[in-house]
């Protein structure tokens, strides 16, 4: 019964995001869906204590489906070539960021965990990665609560600069959407500053996150075989590395791709723009959840050398991505 409350408050503020982004379509349904959120649970405090909601769970669950229904839209031929086209900046990216995290997280004096877990949550896909992450290195409860309010954090930052940044750099959708893909954090925030540049800026920004997502394995694989190199009493845990390594595999990136396939093989046919419209509503739903989780409090419990690795290796990606896009020519 919460639990459909929850999402009736979520649909409720999507419905009065979708009213604000036609009378400012510059902002969007999107930003004015985690706007509402926010400002909504920081004036209910009461509100982020109400477990039965199942806020979070409302966020994943539409995000997800808001995703896949996206992929029902696109062709599975354009999305490859996005994914395959945006590989060797997504190595540049990740590389940076991951390199400042470490080296510059230890003149912090932060621990080396949570420089990882900052790290892979800037370059890969902020909580997901860390969830993903954590167990692999042994981390603590509080290095991953710390590591994700402080992505949280930029995330929203990112949301509500990304799209008027690019403006004012006069950035193409094509170009903006690979940015926003490649430098902000989470998948909410990406799709959320990435259609409220422009809707094939967001479709842009979808597809070059999902292939950044799915680069958690890899990198989850290597940060388990570099563990006992690392920590000298790292045993197996009680659960094997190829299991966590399965359990990062993201499902809907897959549901994803199966969906393109089907509209590419024509099974969707004249109704894949209806499609379109109901994901783009979907994810406003999941964008008002994730406003829902913003409570201020957590984010000055972060501490401010956390934030301080946050802000500078996230500078890194975003600028890092920038400066490679203007070389190749296609910013």
């Amino acid at each position: 019964m919460r639990r459909g409350l929850g999402l009736a408050l979520c649909i409720g503020i999507a419905f009065l995001a979708e009213i604000g982004g036609r009378f400012a379509p510059l902002i969007g349904a999107p930003l004015f869906a985690i706007a509402l959120g926010v400002l909504i649970v920081n004036a209910l405090p009461a509100l982020r204590q109400q477990k039965a909601l199942r806020i979070s769970d409302t966020s994943k669950l539409c995000l997800k489906a808001g995703i896949v229904l996206l992929g029902a839209s696109l062709d599975l031929g354009d999305i490859v070539h996005t994914g395959l086209e945006s590989l060797p900046l997504l190595g540049v990216t990740m590389a940076s960021g991951l390199i400042c995290a470490l080296w510059f997280g230890r003149y912090l004096g932060i621990d080396w965990r949570m420089r990882c877990l900052i790290g892979i949550g800037t370059t890969i896909c902020g909580a997901s990665a860390i969830a993903a992450l954590a167990p692999v290195i042994r981390a603590k409860a509080d290095a991953i609560a710390y590591s994700v309010t402080v992505v949280f954090f930029f995330n929203m930052v990112a949301v509500f600069t990304f799209p008027a940044l690019g403006h004012l750099l006069g950035l193409t959708d094509s170009g903006f959407g690979t940015w926003a893909g490649t430098a902000v954090n989470d998948t909410s925030a990406v799709v959320a500053a990435g259609f409220a540049y422009s809707e094939a800026a967001g479709t842009t920004a979808t597809i070059v996150k999902l292939t950044r997502t799915t680069l958690i394995i890899p990198l989850v694989l290597g940060f388990g075989l570099a563990l006992p190199f690392l920590v000298k009493d790292a045993g197996d845990g009680g659960e094997s590395l190829a299991k966590r390594v399965y359990a990062a595999v993201p499902t809907f990136i897959i549901l994803f791709i199966l969906a393109a396939a089907a509209n590419t093989a024509g099974l969707i046919g004249s109704h894949a723009a209806q499609v379109q419209i109901i994901g783009r509503l979907v994810m406003v739903v999941a964008l008002a959840a994730v406003g829902l989780q913003g409570h201020w409090r957590a984010f000055v419990g972060a501490g401010s050398r956390p934030l301080i690795l946050g802000l500078v290796t996230w500078f890194v990606v975003a600028v890092s991505s920038l400066a490679v896009q203007a070389w190749t020519g296609t910013l």
